[in-house]
């Protein structure tokens, strides 16, 4: 029997789900040229950078800080490879968090309010810059995948770990996933309250249902991040309690569910 359906669900996760959020720096090693997951599902294929520290030289510069940050590099710079001094003799070394603040994804350079940096100070800083590969000249990306593998005609060397910077499409379910969340809701429903097949289209039945494959979506998704190379539970933490609340949601929907006379099959004429 069929109470909910995938257009349902589908009407559902246009904003129930949580956003996407960005994930830097995660490490893959590439090795042959086959194609790695790096992500257990779909990502955002305009904002992924597939980077590397191809040098341990250091950038040095030499910038007047402001109350804004103030650009230091045109790619993302290493985690922990800024320095920054009073001059190119460190003189003074300054304490990142404590004078300073470093987005590195940005390569920016920032004053740390309370610290020993004011507006005007002119300071020299080092730092390591990640060198950027190129799509379709050093790899090939599957976005909808999560995958990528190197091109042997490209830069990235046969067993190089590469560090990638790119956004999750958490929103990004396929007809499969859906289509077995919608048979196993409709499956429970009708195991619990609708044996004969009687009251189908009854509306909170088929809201129970749509519950029910909400939440079977949000484990679903879990398990992907779990399984995924990012080492991270908070968000499957997320997608378990979102899936908590909408199977109890469906819980209290069949608990309220009184069949009417109207709705049941009329019985059969002897």
């Amino acid at each position: 029997m069929s109470y909910t359906n995938t257009e349902l669900i589908r009407h559902h996760l246009v904003s129930a789900f949580p956003l996407a959020e960005q994930v830097n720096n995660q490490s893959l090693y590439l090795k042959g040229d086959d194609y790695v997951t790096f992500f257990n599902g779909a990502v955002d294929s305009s904002l992924l950078k597939v980077k590397s520290p191809k040098s341990n030289h250091l950038a040095r510069a030499v910038v007047v800080l402001t109350n804004n940050p103030v650009n230091l590099s045109s790619t993302p710079i290493v985690p922990g490879s800024v320095a920054v001094a009073s001059d190119s003799s460190m003189g003074i070394l300054y304490t990142e968090n404590v004078d300073y603040a470093i987005d590195y994804n940005l390569g920016t350079v920032g004053i740390k309010t309370g610290g020993a940096l004011s507006d005007g100070t002119s300071v020299t800083v080092w730092y390591q810059p990640f060198a950027l590969y190129t799509e379709g000249s050093d790899y090939r990306v599957k976005a909808d995948a999560g995958q990528m593998r190197r091109l042997s005609s490209g830069s990235i060397a046969d067993g190089e770990t590469v560090y990638l910077d790119y956004t999750p499409l958490y929103d990004s379910f396929n007809d499969t996933i859906l289509e077995n969340a919608v048979a196993e809701a409709n499956s429970l429903v009708e195991q619990q309250v609708d044996a004969n097949g009687q009251f189908g289209a009854d509306r909170t039945l088929q809201a129970a249902a749509t519950k029910y494959a909400l939440a079977i979506v949000c484990r679903t998704s879990a398990a992907r991040e779990l399984s995924s190379r990012r080492g991270e539970d908070r968000t499957a933490t997320a997608w378990l309690k979102l899936s908590e609340q909408y199977e109890t949601a469906g819980e209290r929907l069949l608990k309220q569910f009184r069949p009417s006379a109207k709705s049941a099959a009329s019985p059969a004429c002897g």
